[in-house]
């Protein structure tokens, strides 16, 4: 250890004593590291700015189970004699499981006639539990039904802003009005303002049943707080089916959009493969840049070389000395390499963000900065080999008697 950090010592000596020359020898591998810190930093902000946008315009976090209610035998869609059927005891059951990853809503739906103001139309009656507002982005004007009413088969139901407007130009205005379908009257409480739910009317499930006669088995549906939680909700969702249920997850239909985001990241690695390679050749020729410095160091040292030959130092302890000049240079380049990438990836995240409306963010990682170092001391070790071994070669006679 006391070699090591007494050739570190002569190593930056070394560098003190030529900074000129030291910095245009390494100025590649300073010019590589800095690329490719830009090239991972751009990576990781490129793949977090794609799931951000997958997380907001799809339903990439989400994640469905539907009780089967047809089995395929011989390419033939047959009836299944055994249809489950999830009710609230189940839905709050697998909630308090996967509370931690996101949340649980229990979805059934069917249509109907209805009346307001005198008015009719056809509508869509979906029951849910109370997490709705959990699973959408949109605004809701009033409020939407609480755990106490579901509990309660409160007679409560939220209107989608674009049925509201069938009815009224003015959609707040139905707020308190009351709505009819299947001769039971529930009061309006909210409007959704979520276009692409279309014209529905949401009420409690508690209340669903018993109201709506003949509709289909409720679906639970599930979204994670992030993409990445999905695989492990799913896994403890059909855990709790096989423990629950005599068929286990063959009775169910489990469906995630989780591969869209595999696709996302192996289209990131594969740019961060193929741009890394490419910066690859400039930390190469940064590396022979070092070797080119050790091997001037080696020519002016040759007295010094000979002298410590000639009292005792070993093979050992003068590769030991120059791979650790190496390597100390190498780490010297490779952090101002990385300076210069971060601060080259922030301005042209700046510049980019000018000129469009992406919103796009660099992201920096721990891995990024194992990437560079371990980049640094393989460069080191790998071009300070040679000079390393040419020195250790020498004779101590013919090293001293070097001009």
């Amino acid at each position: 250890m006391q070699q090591i950090i007494k050739s570190v010592s002569i190593a930056l000596q070394n560098i003190k004593a030529n900074p000129l020359h030291t910095f245009l020898s390494t100025l590649g591998i300073i010019i590589g590291v800095a690329s490719l810190v830009a090239i991972l930093a751009l990576g990781d902000g490129l793949e977090q700015t794609g799931r951000e946008q997958i997380e907001t315009t799809t339903s990439v976090q989400m994640m469905s189970v539907t009780p089967r209610t047809v089995d395929l035998v011989n390419d033939v869609r047959v009836p299944r004699d055994t249809v489950y059927e999830f009710g609230i005891a189940e839905a709050r059951a697998i909630e308090e499981i996967v509370s931690e990853w996101g949340y649980t809503e229990l979805l059934a739906q069917s249509s109907r006639l209805a009346t307001l103001q005198d008015s009719s139309l056809a509508i869509y009656i979906q029951a849910t539990l109370d997490n709705v507002p959990h699973f959408t982005e949109s605004e809701i004007n009033g409020r939407y039904f609480n755990r106490a009413e579901v509990e309660s088969a409160a007679r409560k139901a939220v209107l989608t802003a674009p049925l509201a407007r069938k009815w009224s130009p003015d959609s707040e205005l139905l707020i308190g009005e009351t709505i009819t379908f299947e001769g039971t009257t529930f009061e309006i409480i909210g409007i959704l303002e979520e276009e692409s739910r279309g014209a529905q009317v949401m009420i409690p499930m508690s209340t669903y049943r018993p109201v709506v006669k003949g509709s289909n088995p409720a679906n639970l549906v599930f979204k994670s707080r992030k993409v990445e939680d999905i695989p492990q909700m799913r896994a403890e969702v059909e855990a709790w089916l096989d423990q629950n249920y005599t068929e286990g997850t063959e009775a169910f239909s489990v469906f995630t959009y989780e591969g869209r985001v595999e696709q996302l990241s192996q289209g990131i690695l594969v740019f961060k493969l193929v741009m890394g390679a490419i910066t690859g050749i400039s930390v190469l020729v940064g590396g022979i840049g070092i070797m080119n410095v050790l091997l001037i160091s080696v020519t002016e040292r040759t007295r010094e070389i000979g002298i410590r030959k000639a009292t005792g130092a070993r093979k050992k302890d003068i590769v030991m000395q120059f791979i650790s000049e190496s390597v100390t240079i190498s780490i010297v380049g490779c952090i101002i390499g990385w300076v210069v990438g971060v601060l080259g990836v922030f301005g042209l995240v700046e510049l980019i963000n000018r000129f469009t409306d992406f919103g796009f963010q660099a992201a920096l990682s721990v891995d990024t900065v194992g990437v560079v170092l371990i980049v640094a001391i393989i460069v080191g070790m790998v071009f300070g080999t040679y000079p390393a071994w040419k020195a250790a070669n020498l004779t101590p006679v013919d090293a001293i008697r070097h001009e």
